[in-house]
C-alpha cells in the first residue's frame, strides 16, 4: 500500500542521488491567474523528467529482493529513468518500448546501457501487454511505469514533499496525468499534509483517468493516439485510480493544438523546451476556464525529453 512511510523511506532512499530541482516563479502565469505561480522544473531532472525518482526508488526495492534484472515498459521516460537507476545500483534492465516513441528518448535508454525492445505496436497498452508476456518469458520480474506504490511513491510522493517546501502555503498544484504514477503519490502527500487542491490535466483524447471517475472504476485500456503527449497516452492503473480517485479536486482536459501552443509558449516565455507531456500542465492554465485558486499555484514542469525535429515541427507551426 501508498503511506507516508513509504514515502519518507522514498525519501530518504533516493535523496543524494537525483536532484532537489528548482521552482522557477512565472510572471505571467502570475499576472494572468491573479496570484503567484511557480513551475517545479522535474525537465531539469537527472533524466530530464520526474520518472528518475520512482524508477530509483522502484530498482532499490527491487535490489532489495534480490532481483539484479527486471523489466519495464516506457513510453520513453519511466525506461529512461529505469536505465540511468540499474546503471547507478549495477543491475541489468530490460525496457519495451512502443514503436511511436521519441528517438530521443530510446538513444537515451540506451545510453545508460539498458537492453531495448522496441514493439510492433504504436499504443502504450498493446505494448505493455506484449512486454508483461515477454517479461514472463524471459522470467524478469516486471516493474509497472505507474501502477506500483514504489513508483508511486518516487515519482509522486517524494516531488510532493518537496513542494511543500519550496512553496509554503501553496494552494494549488496543476500536474499532467497519464497512468496517474505521480499524481497518485502527489495527492496523497496533499491530502495528508497540506490544504492544497491538486488539478490533473489529460488529454481530451485519452483522458483515462477521466472515464475512470465517470465509470466508478478504472479504465484499463485506451485507444492509441497520435500525440506530442506520448507519457499521457493509454490507460489508467488499478493501484492509481483507487489512490486517486477521492483524493483530486479538478480535471481539466486539454487538445492537442493547446499542447502544441503551450510547448511554444515555453519556449517564448521562459526559454525551456519541454515535451508534450509537460506542456499539457501549461496548457490547462492558459485555458481561460482553468479554475481560480485562492493562493500560490505550483505547476509541474514534468520533462524536457523531445527529439529536435518535433521541436522544430512545433516551431514551425504552432
Amino acid at each position: 500500500m501508498l503511506t507516508l512511510d513509504l514515502i519518507y523511506e522514498a525519501a530518504s532512499q533516493i535523496g543524494g542521488r537525483i536532484y532537489q530541482t528548482p521552482v522557477e516563479e512565472s510572471h505571467v502565469l502570475s499576472e494572468l491567474m491573479g496570484v503567484p505561480v511557480w513551475l517545479k522544473l522535474e525537465n531539469t531532472q537527472v533524466t530530464g523528467s520526474f520518472k528518475a525518482r520512482g524508477a530509483l526508488f522502484s530498482l532499490i526495492q527491487a535490489q532489495k529482493r534480490g532481483q539484479n534484472h527486471v523489466a519495464t515498459c516506457s513510453a520513453g521516460n519511466h525506461g529512461k529513468g529505469v536505465a540511468w537507476a540499474a546503471s547507478v545500483l549495477r543491475m541489468e534492465a530490460t525496457i519495451f518500448v512502443p514503436a511511436s516513441v521519441d528517438p530521443v528518448k530510446v538513444n537515451g535508454i540506451r545510453k545508460h546501457g539498458a537492453n531495448v525492445h522496441i514493439s510492433a505496436f504504436d499504443g502504450y497498452d498493446e505494448t505493455e501487454a506484449w512486454a508483461k508476456l515477454e517479461a514472463e518469458r524471459l522470467g524478469l520480474p516486471f516493474i509497472s511505469a505507474f501502477d506500483d506504490f514504489d513508483v508511486m511513491a518516487g515519482n509522486g510522493g517524494t516531488l510532493a514533499l518537496e513542494i511543500l517546501n519550496q512553496v509554503p502555503g501553496v494552494q494549488s498544484v496543476v500536474l499532467p496525468v497519464g497512468g496517474g504514477g505521480m499524481a497518485s503519490g502527489v495527492s496523497f502527500v496533499l491530502k495528508e499534509q497540506s490544504n492544497a487542491q491538486l488539478v490533473v490535466c489529460q488529454h481530451q483524447e485519452s483522458a483515462a483517468f477521466y472515464h475512470s471517475v465517470q465509470k466508478g472504476y478504472s479504465v484499463l485500456t485506451m485507444p492509441p493516439i497520435q500525440t506530442l503527449a506520448s507519457g499521457l497516452e493509454g490507460g489508467f492503473g488499478l493501484n492509481t485510480f483507487e489512490v486517486l480517485k477521492n483524493r483530486f479536486d479538478h480535471i481539466h482536459l486539454v487538445d492537442e493544438p493547446s499542447i502544441r501552443k503551450a510547448m511554444v509558449w515555453m519556449i517564448k516565455e521562459h526559454q525551456w523546451i519541454v515535451e508534450g507531456s509537460a506542456a499539457a500542465a501549461v496548457a490547462a492554465c492558459l485555458d481561460a476556464s482553468f479554475p481560480k485558486s485562492a493562493g500560490p499555484i505550483v505547476v509541474v514542469i514534468s520533462g524536457r525529453n523531445v527529439a529536435l525535429a518535433t521541436v522544430q515541427d512545433v516551431l514551425n507551426r504552432p
